[in-house]
C-alpha cells in the first residue's frame, strides 16, 4: 500500500514540473484576458461634494492599471461613475468638476441676459420673482416639489456625454454602468440601465425637497442613496466578481455638534443613507477591496473644497495600491482596454431633424424657432444647451432638455419642454418701503394674478392689485402675434391714487391727493431679450384734492391723452445692484387736444447707465434727463427729484420741474459668498438740476450718499444717508428698486 502511494505521488510531482516552464508564459500573456482575469466592479457611493474623492480614487486605479468592467453610482457617485462609463478619464473628469460654476449649477434663476424681455419688465412692477401656483377655480396654492429643477445640472450632463449620447443600452457604454435612484411613487429601489444617460444621473442625484424629482420612463425619481447609497448588490448582479466600494457617505454627528440648520440637515441626510450603506458592506468579501476616504469636515455642500477631497481620495486610494495590483494587468493590455473604451465613443451625431415635446398650450413652432441647430450638421452641445437656456427663460417650463435618437435610419434632437406642475397660473407678490426717519413714510404691498400660456402663441393676462399709500389696480393683456413671438400688442386699464408735494426753500408747503385712472393701446416688437421697442395711445383721467397746506396755481381735474414711442434696451445682470452689463431708454409723447387731452404739450427723457465690475467691486455710472417743450406739463406729467440716488440728500420728489438731468457714479463692494443673500456697502456721487427752465451750471447741485444694501428674496433693501448742498441731509430705510 505505501509503495503504491508513493509511486503516485511521484508521477504528481514529475507532471507539475513539466508544466512549471509553461506557467509564467500563460500567466503573462493569456490568450483571452477577460477570461483569465477577475472581473472588476466599482461602487461610488452619494455623498454630494464629497464625491469628488471618488475622482481620487479613479487616478490611483488608473495609474495601477487596474480595468474596470463594471461601475455602479449612487448621487455624486452616480455623477462621476456616469461620466467615466462615458469614457471620459479621470483627469477629464477632474478638469470638469474644478470648471463647474456649482453655485450656479445648483440655481434655476437664468442669468438676467437670458430671461426674454417681457420677463424682464416683471422687475419694474417691484414683484418677487418666485410665484407659487394658484387654481383660482378651486383657490388653491400649487408649489413646486423642489426648491430646483436641476435645469443647469442636466444640461452640463447632457453636454459631457454626447460622445455616447446614441447608446441607449448602458452595457454598451464604454464601460458598463447603472445609476441607482429611488422612485418616489413607490419608495422602492430604481436601478437605471438603459434609457438617456444624462437623465438617469440626474434621477439618481435628486434629492427630495432639494431637487425637484427627475421623469424618467414615467417614474419620478429622487436620490438612490435614501434605498441604496453603496449599491455593492448591483454591482455584482452585473455580472462582477470582485468589488472595490468607495464610501465617502458622512457619519453621524455626535448630539453635541447639532447647532445650527445646516448640519442638522446633514444629519437628517445621513440617517437616510447610514443603515444601507452599512448593510452593503458587511457583504465585502476577502477578495474585495473597500476605500473610505478620511473626508473629515467637507460636508456635502461643500463644492468649493471639491480639489481638497480629490486628493484626500487619491491619498486613500493609494495606501492600498498592494490590494490593488492583484487586480492589476501589464501595459500592453491596459493600453488595450483603454483603447476598446475610446472606440465605443463618438463624434457628436449629425442632426437630421428637431422635433418638439411638450404638454404646454403653445404651439411647438414657438419653441422651434429658438432653436437655432442647423439640419445635417453636427450637435453644437453648447449651441443647443443656449437655446434651451432661451426656452427655459420664457418661464413657462419647470425644466427643458434633450435626447439625441435615431428615427428611420436618421439621427435627430428631441426636445422635451414640460410645463410647470404648478402653472400655468401664478400668484405674485411684492412690496416696497421708504422711511426717511422723518415720519415721512411710504408703504406698499402688491398681490399679482398671472395667467399664462392662455393660447398657442402664448398670451398672457396679469391683475395687479396694490394696497397701501399708492393704492391701486392694473390689468393687462400681452399678446404675441407670432410664433417667433417678436410683435406684440398689449392693451391695458388702470386706476391708482398718490401724493404730489410742493416745496419752497426745501419746506414742504402743500400736498395733494392725486386719482388716475385711464387705459393704454400699446404694440411693438421685442428686440430679442435684449431690447424692446413699442408705440400706443394711453388716456387718463386725472383728478387731485388738496391734502395739506395753501392751494397752488394748478389745474386740478382734468383729461390727460398721449401718444407715445419707447425704445429700451435692458442687459443688465441684476437691476437691484448690477455688475455687468448696460441700460438705455428713450421715450418721447405727444400730447394734444386732438387726442383729447387739455393740454398741448411734448415730453422726452432718456436713460443710459453702464455697469462695470473688478473682483468683488463695482461702478455703475448713470445718466437720466427729461424736458417738456411746446406747452406746458400738468401736475401729473412734472418730472421728480430727490430721495436715495435721485439727488440723495432732499427729501422724496421735493424737487419737481419741467426739465431735469441727473448724473450720478454709484459705487459698492459685495461683502460676503452667499448667493441667496448677497450683501453690499456702498455710495454714490450725484450731481443734477430740475426746474422749468434749468441751466445745468447755474442750478445745479451736488449730493451723494452712503449705504449697506442686501438684495433680499423680497426686493433689494437699502440703509443709508444722504447728504446735498446746502446742508440737505436725509436719512434712508428704502425697499424697491432704484437703479
Amino acid at each position: 500500500m505505501r509503495i503504491f502511494d508513493l509511486a503516485r505521488l511521484v508521477r504528481v510531482v514529475l507532471v507539475i514540473m513539466c508544466l512549471l516552464p509553461h506557467r509564467q508564459s500563460l500567466l503573462a500573456a493569456p490568450s483571452d484576458p477577460d477570461e483569465m482575469r477577475p472581473t472588476v466592479g466599482l461602487v461610488l457611493s452619494g455623498g454630494g461634494a464629497r464625491g469628488a474623492a471618488h475622482v481620487g480614487v479613479l487616478k490611483v486605479l488608473e495609474e495601477s492599471r487596474v480595468p474596470v468592467d463594471y461601475i455602479a453610482g449612487t448621487s455624486m457617485g452616480a455623477i462621476v461613475g456616469g461620466l467615466y462609463a462615458s469614457g471620459m478619464s479621470a483627469a477629464e473628469i477632474d478638469a470638469a468638476i474644478d470648471a463647474m460654476d456649482w453655485d450656479r449649477m445648483f440655481r434655476d434663476d437664468l442669468e438676467r441676459q437670458d430671461r426674454s424681455f417681457r420677463r424682464k419688465r416683471d422687475d419694474d412692477l417691484l414683484l418677487v420673482q418666485a410665484q407659487p401656483g394658484f387654481d383660482i377655480e378651486t383657490g388653491t396654492l400649487k408649489l413646486p416639489l423642489g426648491l430646483i429643477e436641476g435645469q443647469r445640472v442636466t444640461l452640463a450632463l447632457k453636454e459631457f456625454t454626447v460622445p455616447v449620447a446614441e447608446i441607449r443600452d448602458f452595457d454598451e457604454l464604454p464601460t458598463a454602468f447603472r445609476a441607482v435612484a429611488t422612485d418616489i411613487g413607490t419608495g422602492q429601489m430604481a436601478v437605471l440601465g438603459e434609457g438617456d444617460l444624462a437623465l438617469a444621473i440626474s434621477g439618481s442625484m435628486a434629492i427630495p425637497g432639494i431637487f425637484s424629482p427627475t421623469v424618467f420612463d414615467d417614474r419620478l425619481l429622487v436620490d438612490g442613496g435614501i434605498t441604496n447609497n453603496l449599491p455593492v448588490d448591483v454591482a455584482r448582479a452585473m455580472g462582477a466578481d470582485i468589488v472595490i466600494v468607495v464610501d465617502i457617505s458622512t457619519q453621524l454627528h455626535a448630539p453635541e455638534d447639532l447647532t445650527d440648520i445646516v448640519v442638522l440637515t446633514d444629519q437628517l441626510t445621513s440617517i437616510m443613507t447610514r443603515a444601507n450603506t452599512e448593510r452593503n458592506l458587511k457583504t465585502l468579501g476577502p477578495g474585495d477591496i473597500a476605500i473610505v476616504p478620511e473626508l473629515g469636515n467637507i460636508r456635502t455642500g461643500d463644492f468649493d473644497r471639491a480639489d481638497e477631497a480629490v486628493e484626500i481620495g487619491y491619498m486613500a486610494a493609494a495606501s492600498v495600491r498592494s490590494a490593488l495590483k492583484t487586480y492589476a494587468v501589464n501595459g500592453e493590455e491596459y493600453r488595450a482596454w483603454q483603447s476598446a473604451r475610446l472606440a465605443r465613443r463618438s463624434p457628436p451625431p449629425l442632426v437630421d431633424f428637431v422635433e418638439i415635446e411638450t404638454d404646454a398650450s403653445l404651439d411647438p413652432e414657438v419653441l422651434q424657432n429658438k432653436i437655432e441647430q442647423s439640419l445635417g450638421e453636427p450637435l453644437q452641445t453648447r449651441q443647443m444647451n443656449r437655446n434651451l437656456e432661451s426656452i427655459y427663460g420664457l418661464e413657462l417650463f419647470e425644466k427643458v432638455s434633450y435626447e439625441v435618437t435615431d428615427r428611420d435610419g436618421e439621427s435627430g434632437v428631441v426636445v422635451d419642454a414640460r410645463a410647470k406642475r404648478w402653472g400655468p397660473d401664478y400668484l405674485q407678490f411684492g412690496l416696497d418701503l421708504e422711511d426717511d426717519f422723518e415720519g415721512n413714510t411710504l408703504f406698499n404691498l402688491r398681490v399679482a394674478y398671472l395667467k399664462t400660456a392662455m393660447n398657442e402663441l402664448g398670451g398672457e393676462w396679469r391683475t395687479q392689485l396694490t394696497v397701501g399709500e399708492e393704492p391701486g389696480v392694473f390689468s393687462e393683456w400681452y399678446q404675441p402675434l407670432d410664433t417667433r413671438m417678436r410683435y406684440f400688442v398689449n392693451p391695458s386699464v388702470f386706476y391708482g391714487k398718490r401724493n404730489v408735494n410742493f416745496f419752497e426753500g426745501g419746506d414742504k408747503v402743500a400736498e395733494y391727493r392725486v386719482t388716475e385712472g385711464g387705459f393704454q393701446l400699446a404694440g411693438g416688437r421685442e428686440l430679442g431679450n435684449w431690447g424692446e421697442i413699442r408705440a400706443g395711445y394711453e388716456f387718463t383721467s386725472v383728478g387731485s384734492s388738496l391734502q395739506i397746506g395753501e392751494p397752488a396755481d394748478i389745474e386740478k381735474d382734468y383729461d390727460d391723452a398721449r401718444l407715445f414711442l419707447r425704445f429700451e434696451v435692458d442687459e443688465l445682470d441684476n437691476v437691484n445692484f448690477p455688475r455687468r452689463g448696460h441700460a438705455f431708454s428713450l421715450n418721447y409723447d405727444w400730447h394734444s387736444d386732438a387726442l383729447g387731452d387739455e393740454n398741448d404739450f411734448e415730453q422726452a427723457n432718456f436713460g443710459a447707465g453702464v455697469a462695470m465690475t473688478w473682483g468683488r467691486y463695482s461702478v455703475f455710472p448713470n445718466v437720466t434727463g427729461g424736458k417738456t417743450r411746446n406747452g406746458d406739463a400738468p401736475i401729473s406729467r412734472l418730472f421728480q427729484l430727490g430721495g436715495f440716488l435721485k439727488l440723495s440728500g432732499f427729501e422724496a420728489n421735493e424737487l419737481s420741474g419741467e426739465e431735469y438731468v441727473l448724473g450720478e457714479v454709484v459705487f459698492f463692494r459685495k461683502m460676503n459668498d452667499i448667493e441667496l443673500l448677497p450683501v453690499y456697502v456702498g455710495a454714490s456721487v450725484e450731481y443734477g438740476a430740475i426746474g422749468d427752465d434749468i441751466d445745468l451750471q447755474d442750478d445745479g447741485k451736488a449730493a451723494g450718499s452712503l449705504f449697506l444694501g442686501i438684495d433680499s428674496f423680497v426686493g433689494p433693501l437699502y440703509l443709508g444717508a444722504g447728504f446735498a448742498e446746502g446742508g440737505n441731509r436725509t436719512g434712508f430705510l428704502f425697499l424697491g428698486r432704484r437703479f
